[in-house]
């Protein structure tokens, strides 16, 4: 399916829509994703709901301006696709990246999201987790000029992980992110944006417990990413929060939901 652009004043933000049912939900996938990750639900859930699945921005086709973004601006993202449909209510599902987005973004539509779906929700226990967000804005910018220099950033990260001071895992994801030109820019933006999005586990409780909806955690028991028994203990015991655990790795979840979505 070829997408179809929202104007917005941040840009020109990417989406693609998938039925015409009246229950309405918008997605948000994760890091290095697109609004296609969310097609099998799509075509799922087709004859009674209307799923519009976005690009984030620095991601998919979305033209998006500026080198970061923040809650306020994806709020209005949001709230431009409401306007198109014509409708106060919705349901919000994210995947990892898209996940954290979402619990953001609980405060600026509370009373308004019927649902709330995270699938293996980014930012409550994510390896290297400190180097991603926790980094002052002055260091992430030194970085960000390193790695505009790839070949010498990477040359590090291999010593690094020679002498065990970071893992196999990060250096293979370094490798890959920042040794194409689009790749490392997709990247680097959505570092300087996650500024904007820290959380950890008594913030999420804030949220989760302020937002007035409903929430499905899915956890993957093969995901290597994040670790599904620490986000649990992390969630436990918040009202009107259900934690399910399935037999996913942190991509493949994206299809797990689509039998859990339609029970």
């Amino acid at each position: 399916m070829q997408p179809s652009f929202l104007k917005t004043p941040f840009g020109e933000v990417a989406f693609r829509k998938y039925g015409s049912g009246g229950r309405l939900m918008i997605a948000f996938h994760g890091f290095s994703e697109d609004g296609s990750a969310f097609s099998e639900l799509g075509v799922a859930l087709s004859s009674g709901c209307s799923l519009y699945s976005i690009d984030l921005p620095f991601h998919g086709n979305t033209r998006w301006k500026g080198e970061d973004y923040r809650p306020a601006q994806l709020a209005a993202v949001v709230e431009a696709v409401l306007e198109q449909e014509g409708s106060t209510q919705f349901e919000a599902i994210g995947h990892s990246l898209g996940a954290r987005l979402w619990l953001h973004l609980t405060p600026h539509f509370r009373n308004r999201m019927g649902s709330l779906y995270l699938l293996a929700p980014d930012g409550l226990q994510t390896r290297w987790l400190y180097l991603v967000e926790w980094l002052p804005l002055p260091f992430r910018r030194l970085i960000a000029r390193l790695a505009r220099r790839p070949e010498r950033f990477l040359a590090l990260a291999r010593l690094l992980c020679r002498a065990r001071l970071i893992d196999h895992f990060l250096f293979r994801y370094l490798h890959h992110h920042l040794s194409d030109r689009r790749r490392r820019q997709r990247l680097l933006h959505t570092w300087f944006s996650l500024g904007h999005f820290r959380l950890d586990g008594n913030q999420a409780h804030r949220l989760l417990g302020r937002a007035k909806a409903p929430a499905l955690v899915l956890l993957g028991k093969k995901d290597r990413l994040v670790n599904p028994a620490a986000i649990r203990r992390r969630l436990n015991g918040i009202e009107g929060v259900r934690i399910r655990e399935v037999d996913a790795n942190h991509r493949s979840i994206c299809r797990v939901v689509v039998s859990i979505l339609e029970e």
